[in-house]
C-alpha cells in the first residue's frame, strides 16, 4: 500500500548484489557456477551472453543484471518463461544464509543477512498494510525480528525458486500479511511507484457531516481498491484488518473538522504559532516525513489530506 522508495536504494542493490558474489565465489563449483549460468541467459534479456560459459574471461555481470532485475523484468519473465525460473541454487541461499537467523551469512566477510537488509532499509512499517511495525527484539541474547521478506512472486519449487534472491522481489513484510499471502497472489508490488494511488480509504459518511453527530462505531474505514490493489485487498483482507480504527477515525476527522485550513491560516495571523507547526501539533508528522515511520500514513493522508 505504500511504495518502497529508498534513498540509499544504489547502495543498497549494491551490498545485495557483492554479498551473493562471494557466496558465488566461496562456495560454488566451477561446474555449479556454469551451471547457474546457463540456466540465467535463457531468459529474455540475456541474448548477447555466449551459449558456453567461459570462467576465464566471465566478469559476472550476468549475475549482477540477474539480481538485481527491476520489477517490471520479473514480471515479464514470470507472465512468458515461468518454467525458466524453476532453478534452486538461489533459493538454497536465502534458506541456508540470507533469511537462516541473525548469525548466518550470505558473503564470506560474515557481514550480511535480512537483519542486515532490514536494518540498512531504514524501515519500520509494512509497505503491504501500513498496520503493523518491523521490530528486531532480543530474547535470551538472540535477536529475532518481528518481520520477515516476502516474495512477492513465490520461492516455491512449483513456482519461481530461481528469484528467491532478487532483490526487487524480497519485500520486507509484517508477518500477518506473509501469512496471509502464503504462495497465493497479489499484484500490487511495493516496488510499483503506483501502487499508492490504487487505492483510496474513506468513511462511510456523507460529506460535511457534522463529527459531533457521529458516532465512533459508524467511522470504520472502507478501503476503495482499484487495478491491482483489487487482489491485494482480498488476499491480505486490508479492509477487514482496518476495522477497529474506528475510533482512531473519529477523532482525527472530529479534529480536522474543529481545525479547518481557515482556522489554522487565522491563528497563525493572531501569532499563536506557525500553520506548519500547528498541524505537528494537532495531527502529527505529514506523511512525506512519516512514511515508512509510523502506522496509517496513506488512511491519514487520505481522510485529511496531510
Amino acid at each position: 500500500m505504500i511504495a518502497l522508495n529508498f534513498k540509499n536504494i544504489d547502495e543498497l542493490k549494491d551490498m545485495h548484489y557483492k554479498a551473493i558474489l562471494s557466496h558465488v565465489n566461496a562456495h560454488l563449483t566451477p561446474k555449479d557456477i556454469a551451471s547457474l549460468y546457463a540456466n540465467v541467459i535463457t531468459l529474455p534479456g540475456f541474448e548477447g551472453y555466449p551459449a558456453k560459459y567461459n570462467a576465464k574471461t566471465d566478469n559476472y555481470t550476468w549475475l549482477k543484471e540477474f539480481i538485481l532485475a527491476d520489477f517490471n523484468t520479473l514480471k515479464k519473465w514470470v507472465a512468458i518463461c515461468a518454467t525458466k525460473l524453476r532453478f534452486q541454487q538461489f533459493k538454497t541461499i536465502y534458506l541456508t544464509k540470507f533469511s537462516n537467523g541473525y548469525d548466518n551469512f550470505v558473503d564470506t566477510e560474515n557481514t550480511y543477512n535480512a537483519y542486515v537488509l532490514l536494518e540498512k532499509m531504514d524501515i519500520s512499517v509494512c509497505p503491504y498494510c501500513e498496520h503493523e511495525f518491523f521490530e528486531i527484539v532480543e530474547i535470551d541474547d538472540v535477536k529475532r525480528r518481528t518481520c520477515e521478506f516476502d516474495h512477492f512472486f513465490p520461492k516455491g519449487d512449483a513456482n519461481y525458486p530461481a528469484l528467491a534472491m532478487c532483490f526487487y522481489n524480497l519485500v520486507p513484510s509484517c508477518i500477518p500479511c506473509n501469512r496471509l499471502k502464503k504462495t497465493r497472489s497479489v499484484t500490487a508490488s511495493p516496488y510499483s511507484s503506483d501502487i499508492e494511488k490504487q487505492s483510496f480509504l474513506y468513511p462511510d459518511l456523507e460529506i460535511g457531516v457534522n463529527m459531533e453527530t457521529v458516532k465512533q462505531e459508524d467511522c470504520c474505514v472502507q478501503f476503495h481498491a482499484m487495478g491491482d490493489m483489487v487482489v491485494n485487498e482480498k488476499t491480505l483482507a486490508l479492509e477487514q484488518r482496518y476495522a477497529h480504527l474506528a475510533p482512531n477515525i473519529y477523532h482525527l476527522l472530529k479534529k480536522r473538522q474543529q481545525y479547518p485550513e481557515e482556522k489554522l491560516e487565522e491563528m497563525e495571523r493572531l501569532g499563536i504559532n506557525t500553520k506548519d507547526q500547528l498541524l505537528l501539533d494537532f495531527f502529527g508528522n505529514p506523511r512525506e516525513k512519516a512514511k515508512g515511520k509510523e502506522l496509517h500514513t496513506k488512511m491519514k493522508q487520505d481522510l485529511i489530506g496531510y
